[in-house]
């Protein structure tokens, strides 16, 4: 196994777990303001995410099947997408008027699906995970739990940075997970498959 590409998708998987649960943590201590550090912490975390994708796939090898793939696909794109929406949540942290950005006729689709298409992802992902059992099955349940939880903060109404943080707590941990040792069981049969 190219060992560059599977630590690199072990330590962005771990940064990126560490990075969600502070960024979240930073915007509930802030108040009804979003946090600038904290905000740019979640972009910085979904940065490291695109290459935690591709090194968790990675490291699947075979075992991925047509769920991890779809994983893949639908988490980076969707991942992509809500890095977009973070940088001008940045810039709405930071006192800029950015209202309109995302309501006109080609935004409003994209601010939209992409975050759907990134639920999509990072619940296939957990389920791959869970099914492909190389990584700990935990790191699979923790991601969906997050996921799930995460995606209901939305409909939160006033406990939105509560849910937002009881979420990122779970999915950060299922990325600390994943990024730590793999299955003992399995170890030798991913150093053994055919991406070498």
């Amino acid at each position: 196994m190219n060992e560059s590409i599977a630590r690199l998708g072990r330590i962005t998987s771990i940064l990126a777990g560490i990075l969600l649960v502070a960024a979240h943590t930073l915007n509930l201590a802030a108040g009804e303001h979003e946090s600038i550090f904290g905000t740019f912490l979640v972009f910085a975390a979904h940065l490291l995410l695109v290459f935690a994708f591709f090194g968790l796939y990675f490291l699947q090898g075979e075992r991925n099947g047509m769920l991890g793939l779809l994983a893949m696909i639908l988490g980076n794109i969707g991942n992509i997408i809500v890095t977009a929406i973070v940088f001008v949540e940045i810039a709405q942290a930071s006192g800029e008027m950015v209202g309109q950005v995302f309501t006109t006729a080609y935004t409003e689709p994209i601010y939209t699906f992409g975050p759907v298409l990134f639920v999509l992802g990072m619940i296939l992902l957990g389920v791959s995970m869970i099914r492909g059992k190389v990584f700990h099955r935990f790191a699979g349940y923790l991601l969906l739990i997050g996921t799930l939880v995460f995606a209901t903060a939305s409909v939160s109404g006033d406990n939105q940075k509560i849910v937002e943080v009881i979420g990122a707590l779970f999915t950060g941990a299922g990325f600390i997970v994943a990024g730590g040792k793999l299955n003992k069981l399995n170890e030798k049969s991913v150093s053994n498959s055919p991406y070498q």
